[in-house]
């Protein structure tokens, strides 16, 4: 039953994207456009932003040996890449940019010998790239606030995002621990609560190694600057006129926008969001349409089919 129950919301979700997608080409985005966009557009400066990928992956490799050494253990640089590359494949089939990331538990828990805690390990890190979308947002929205006032949706992107924030660090709150110590100790209420304090006990340890988990902020802050310098050379591909600091805006909502598993890797949702952000720029809806199937899609499908031939090599 759990796996029909399972299939049947992929099902869903499928569905969904695609319905998006197919309403965008036949009501929004003339076909022939979308070609004439694609056939424009610049190959330079698409092989200058895809060779930003590989800086990116190491980059997120290194962030997540730093925090996995912070707990003791010790994973080969090359190992956590390549577990990168196959969490990418499986980001191409799974709900959300971050379905992946069950692959690299997966992975992890091999040399923590603990799924809890390679869990826990693989949510600071993310945790990490998210404080510094939602800075990179907020401070680039106070220099942009004619923008930010046309687009509402940033606002309350940044409202919702702060919020799961704030609910999420609650959760590490002392008064969170007195709450969870209330929880019967009985049958299967014992064994979660046991897990649940575990698995804070883990992310816990951080507050303790305050350098390691700086060192992991600073590499995220590297990180998103590379990420947003992707898309703004995917933009300079286009013929795009955004300005470079507009990217700081828009690109950390979106990212923000697509955790919500409701589509199969934000397929529909993210391109109709880019439709609706793009027409402050006055950027026709073929142009808008084209640019997260480029810079997301493209590329994704890319790197997805190297982590599948490592994925592939390493099962046999």
């Amino acid at each position: 039953m759990p796996k029909k129950k399972d299939f049947f919301i992929f099902l869903l979700k499928f569905i969904f994207s695609f319905s998006i997608i197919a309403y965008l080409l036949i009501k929004i985005v003339p076909i022939n456009d979308f070609l004439k966009v694609l056939k424009g557009a610049n190959i330079l400066w698409l092989l200058l932003s895809f060779s930003l990928h590989s800086l990116g992956l190491l980059i997120s490799a290194y962030r997540w040996q730093i925090l996995i050494q912070a707990q003791g253990d010790r994973v080969p640089l090359g190992f956590l890449a390549k577990s990168y590359l196959v969490g990418t494949f499986f980001n191409n089939f799974l709900p959300t940019r971050f379905g992946g990331d069950i692959v690299r538990i997966w992975d992890g828990s091999r040399y923590s010998r603990s799924v809890l805690k390679s869990s826990a390990i693989v949510l600071v890190e993310r945790f990490t790239g998210i404080i510094v979308l939602l800075l990179f947002a907020f401070v680039a929205s106070l220099s942009r606030l004619e923008m930010a006032k046309k687009i509402p949706i940033i606002w309350v992107s940044l409202l919702v995002g702060l919020l799961g924030l704030l609910f999420v660090l609650s959760f590490f709150m002392p008064f969170a621990k007195r709450i969870l110590g209330k929880i019967p100790d009985k049958g299967y209420l014992k064994k979660i609560k046991v897990k649940v304090f575990e698995f804070r006990d883990v992310v816990l340890v951080y507050k303790e190694k305050k350098r390691e988990f700086l060192k992991a902020l600073f590499w995220a802050f590297l990180l998103q600057v590379n990420v947003i310098l992707h898309y703004f050379l995917v933009g300079k591909a286009l013929h795009l006129n955004i300005s470079f600091i507009d990217y700081f805006i828009f690109i950390p909502i979106i990212l923000i926008i697509l955790i919500i598993p409701v589509t199969i890797s934000g397929l529909g949702l993210r391109e109709g969001i880019y439709i609706e952000i793009f027409k402050f720029y006055l950027i026709p809806a073929a142009l808008a349409f084209s640019f997260p199937l480029i810079a997301d899609v493209a590329f994704g499908l890319i790197i997805g089919i190297i982590g599948g031939i490592i994925y592939i090599v390493r099962r046999q």
